[in-house]
């Protein structure tokens, strides 16, 4: 009999992990081919139907794709064997309505030798762990019986992973979880087991000496045994490779402080933390069954966030969680200004503790996968529609992380309200456009329209500063200089002398690589250069030239740090500056020098020396 394991996966990257430990597992011949679920359903159908025996692992993303699959008249006699967690607790709908013989509950690679060896006609049905089988005899879905695989025997082989560049790697160091989230799968995977420590290490020997990319650890619960994260983090730090990076998910209010330690001595950005955070409403976090001191995590992200990754989660439709609760735990999961935040929306995941018991907060969700929630008793459809305003900008713009200056200043310094900002984001832009038809040059410009016109009447909104800053973040993304949308607000005499200093002050600058590699910005006294020399990069300079053009900065009174000094005309802390008739003009004319006033030359200038009529001449050139 010709056998085959099939993974499809919902994305290139990610390897079909499950079905990888089947195959490392299983003492029988066995192919293994994978897809995702992109792929022509013919042509994977086509790919499989010489097999006699096809087994499929089935999670919430390519349920939906294995169905169709297993419907195919080329496959109705062939014996079709599923695992996973989709099939585990949808036995009864699939072994009655589908092409599907046998299902494998839970840990699948003793059962999957058993089931093998029973097909064999080696062994007992009765004899085979973990089974849902339809017995023809009795006419009903039987069960046999539930065992969990010796941990310490169970085998792995990261070398069908295959593309170490361009596919996450997933490593396991330990199965079960702890917690008894009401939402969540792993909530049923008990007792949590651990791989023996030197199996662990040597499997990350192996990854890291093979470069790979990403390595993401699939544990459920990483940080609750604390000595042994700090053993696996001081080991990957000790043989970091200067390439790859990890990914770990963690409960972010149990970091010990020799973990936090360990972590500021890491390489920067070397690893990721995901913290599901879901919820900030106390009566939610209780109704879902998890304990979380949201003060304590504020505290160790703020300790941990200069040196690492941080990806935090939402869920939107929890228990007792209405759009205002919803609203609150946003905006306070943001600001924690984590590299990014997933706003998810529940799904129902049959078997968890919120799938049993619906109908007690009359929960209405999707038929199909990936059964996301449409209603319930705390929050509306309308409501849920609003919130998927939010998460399409913030996702768009925010987790994408172009727009890292604007989004500091206009929440850290403008102090916008988050969700609300986010949800007239994508109302302002979708009046104008589809988000997906609009290249980078027009969606940044919606995107600065959108938040001058959100930010209008705030008192601490400057509009000049959103644009000089929202400039930087559109100039820094590509490589090469991209197609300019604005006017230009500097003139060539400015430019030169401004280049000028530039070059003083970063001698690795030359004038042919800043006229011809360079883009020049400016607000107010600050300039912002971007050079696309080999590579990007970023200069910044602050001129200080008074209302009179005089260049601040060769006086030996002027400082801006020291205020028993000048610290410039525009400041006034100067004795003089009172009765200055030039500084009072400007001030009255709200003009930053003579060059830019509309009666500039008048007889005041004709006091000042060369030098500083040069510098307004060049500014009047506007």
């Amino acid at each position: 009999m010709k056998r085959v394991l099939i993974g499809i996966n919902s994305k290139y990257i990610h390897p079909a992990f499950g079905a990888h430990q089947i195959k490392t597992n299983c003492t029988f011949d066995i192919d293994l081919l994978e897809f995702t679920i992109k792929d022509n359903i013919d042509k994977i159908i086509g790919s499989i139907s010489s097999y006699d025996i096809i087994a499929i692992s089935t999670y919430i993303w390519n349920i939906e794709v294995v169905k169709k699959i297993i419907q195919s008249e080329l496959l109705l006699n062939k014996t079709i064997i599923l695992g996973g967690p989709e099939a585990s607790f949808q036995f009864s709908d699939l072994l009655n309505n589908y092409n599907v013989k046998y299902i494998i509950k839970g840990e699948g690679e003793d059962s999957f030798n058993e089931l093998l060896s029973y097909l064999n006609k080696d062994l007992a049905i009765d004899k085979v762990s973990n089974l849902y089988y339809f017995d023809e005899t009795d006419n009903i879905i039987k069960f046999t019986f539930e065992k969990l695989p010796d941990i310490n025997n169970i085998k792995h082989d990261y070398s069908l992973t295959n593309d170490f560049k361009n596919k996450i790697c997933y490593l396991e160091s330990s199965r079960g979880c702890y917690f008894n989230c009401s939402y969540c799968l792993a909530s049923l995977e008990k007792p949590v087991r651990f791989f023996p420590m030197e199996e662990v290490k040597n499997n990350l020997f192996y990854l890291l000496s093979k470069k790979a990319k990403i390595i993401k650890f699939l544990d459920r619960s990483f940080n609750v045994d604390q000595n042994r994260m700090l053993e696996i983090l001081k080991f990957i730090n000790e043989y970091d490779n200067g390439y790859t990076t990890f990914q770990f998910e963690i409960v972010g209010d149990m970091l010990s402080d020799k973990v936090i330690e360990c972590i500021q001595t890491m390489r920067k950005k070397f690893i990721r933390f995901e913290i599901g955070i879901q919820s900030t409403n106390n009566e939610t976090i209780k109704a879902i069954l998890r304990h979380q001191d949201f003060e304590k995590l504020k505290r160790n992200v703020e300790r941990i966030k200069d040196y690492i990754v941080i990806h935090t989660d939402l869920i939107c439709g929890l228990p007792y969680e209405d759009k205002e609760t919803f609203k609150k735990s946003f905006n306070e999961t943001f600001l924690l200004f984590t590299e990014e935040l997933q706003l998810g929306f529940l799904k129902e995941l049959k078997g968890t503790h919120i799938s049993n018991n619906k109908d007690l907060y009359h929960y209405v969700f999707q038929d199909e996968a990936p059964y996301e929630v449409i209603s319930n008793d705390f929050i509306s459809y309308d409501d849920i529609l609003e919130v998927k305003l939010v998460e399409k900008s913030l996702d768009k713009f925010y987790n994408h992380g172009y727009f890292k200056r604007t989004f500091s200043y206009i929440f850290q310094e403008v102090k916008l309200n988050p969700y609300d900002t986010f949800k007239d984001i994508t109302l302002f832009i979708e009046k104008v456009s589809d988000f997906s038809k609009l290249q980078y040059d027009e969606i940044t410009k919606l995107l600065y329209e959108s938040i001058a016109y959100i930010a209008r009447n705030n008192p601490n909104f400057c509009k000049e500063k959103l644009f000089f800053l929202i400039k930087q973040d559109y100039l820094t993304k590509n490589k090469i200089k991209p197609k300019i949308w604005w006017d230009n607000n500097i003139t060539r005499s400015e430019k030169s002398l401004i280049f000028n200093r530039f070059i003083s002050a970063y001698p690795m600058l030359t004038k042919d690589i800043l006229y011809k590699y360079s883009k020049l910005e400016k607000y107010k006294n600050e300039y912002f250069l971007v050079t696309y020399f080999e590579d990007v990069k970023v200069y910044y300079l602050k001129t200080y030239f008074a209302y009179c053009g005089f260049d601040c900065n060769l006086c030996p009174m002027f400082s801006t740090s020291d205020n028993s000094k000048c610290t410039g005309c525009q400041t006034g802390n100067y004795i003089f500056c009172n009765s200055c008739d030039i500084r009072n003009c400007n001030i009255k004319n709200n003009t930053e020098n003579c060059g830019e006033c509309l009666l500039y030359p008048c007889e005041k200038i004709n006091k000042l020396s060369p030098d500083s009529k040069k510098i307004l001449d060049i500014f009047n050139e506007k």
